[in-house]
């Protein structure tokens, strides 16, 4: 608890200056983390030490230092010319205190500057005495309870009710982003302008890009139709809460997309309304579930409009690469945890949880090393005691140990006086 409460904190706020020290300062830390999980764990200092990172579900600082740093660097690398803090590591020399590589050389060479981010301007793109008056930012349907508590029939009697309450003059946008299984990304625009017309826009985004905001750059291009539309008020009606909500705090918005839409939202509602609503998806809407198949077709377009990504997108890729990576195991020849963190999702006492991981690991408190090679105790029955063996004596199986039983080996090691070998 100390370790994940105060020391790891302080390691992942620090990890901008230590991912260039040497390779003695990192083990160093190193050495820390470890001893912090195997007082986690409860396991042996003979244990490997990737079986008990994994245990404790503690990545390694290499893992962590990769996420960490592709977040810190995409910030940086979003301001640009407007933080001293960029300015400065472009032009950091080669310090032999700490490594031949400046911090850039070292992220330049992880990849993580391969990416083409998206400018993030520290300050609003409106004067303070702009006023959106005119625009509403409706993040609730007709009823405030949750769409997974009503039925879909009720969501879409309340959606065509809130639909048919729109002016008939009014210009009404339907808006979707998607995301497939793969990565690729798409958004969708949906809309009847007039009679007998129909406006249909679907577009590639980014790859990995995030569902808000193909949802926000569908709402961009909705806004960018709506442009060419002469004192209409105008209905731009979206499955995405995040999107009205973010929109909703436009002062503080400062990424490029995010101030762009709010740029064309001020300079519709001179001369309109402007409404935001928010409408369930998958209810049977036709017009909305329209957008959603241009958004999927979108996603299903050979390139994409653009390549930029949101900080918080390059750091997402980078977090999915190492969870994918971490819940591999470490390759032993006892050892079949089939996820991290096993010690942590032990129920019982501690001298159970530490027995259990024991076991998992192979390093029970009977083995002991002679000449390099391992020994094991003598079972009550007079047999070695390794794992594989008390496992089979207590009339146990191995499955018991990964999967949610562990509270019945724990008493079947106790009723035959075995866990003093454990």
């Amino acid at each position: 608890m100390t370790y994940t409460a105060l020391i790891r904190p302080v390691l992942e706020y620090s990890y901008q200056v230590y991912q260039v020290a040497s390779k003695t300062n990192l083990n160093k830390l190193k050495r820390v983390q470890l001893s912090a999980a195997r007082i986690i764990t409860g396991l042996r200092n003979c244990c490997p030490k990737a079986i008990v990172l994994y245990e404790a579900d503690l990545q390694p600082l290499s893992m962590r230092i990769r996420t960490n740093s592709s977040k810190y660097i995409a910030k940086l690398q979003s301001l640009g010319s407007f933080n001293r803090t960029w300015k400065f590591i472009l032009q950091w020399k080669s310090n032999q205190r700490l490594k031949k590589d400046s911090p850039v050389g070292v992220m330049w060479k992880r990849g993580l500057l391969d990416f083409n981010i998206e400018p993030c301007i520290p300050f609003s793109c409106l004067t303070l005495n702009t006023s959106l008056d005119r625009v509403s930012f409706n993040d609730q349907l007709l009823s405030s309870a949750p769409k997974h508590t009503q039925h879909p029939e009720m969501m879409r009697q309340l959606s065509l009710e809130l639909i048919n309450n729109i002016p008939y003059q009014a210009l009404v946008l339907y808006t979707d982003g998607s995301k497939s299984d793969s990565g690729r990304t798409g958004s969708g625009v949906y809309a009847k302008p007039e009679d007998g017309l129909v406006f249909r826009c679907r577009f590639r985004n980014p790859d990995n890009c995030l569902v808000f905001r193909s949802e926000l750059l569908a709402i961009r291009e909705a806004l960018n139709f709506a442009l060419h539309f002469e004192n209409s008020d105008i209905y731009v009606l979206t499955d995405s809460k995040s999107s009205i909500q973010y929109l909703k705090n436009w002062p503080e918005i400062r990424e490029k997309t995010g101030q762009e839409v709010v740029s064309k939202i001020a300079t519709l509602s001179q001369k309109s309304r402007v409404c935001f609503q928010l409408i369930p998806s998958h209810v049977g809407v036709f017009d909305n579930e329209e957008a959603d198949v241009l958004a999927k077709e979108g996603s299903a377009l050979p390139s994409a409009s653009s390549s930029e990504l949101f900080t918080f997108e390059i750091y997402s890729i980078h977090k999915a690469i190492a969870n994918s990576a971490w819940r591999n195991p470490p390759t032993h020849d006892w050892y079949a945890g089939n996820r991290p963190g096993l010690s942590l999702q032990s129920v019982g006492t501690r001298s159970a949880q530490t027995a259990l991981a024991r076991l998992r690991s192979g390093h029970i408190k009977s083995l002991k090393f002679i000449d390099k090679k391992k020994t094991f105790s003598s079972c009550p029955c007079s047999c070695s005691a390794s794992p594989a063996h008390i496992i089979d004596c207590i009339g146990a199986s191995a499955r018991q140990l990964w999967s949610g039983e562990g509270k019945g080996l724990v008493e079947l090691l106790g009723r035959h006086g075995v866990m003093d070998l454990v």
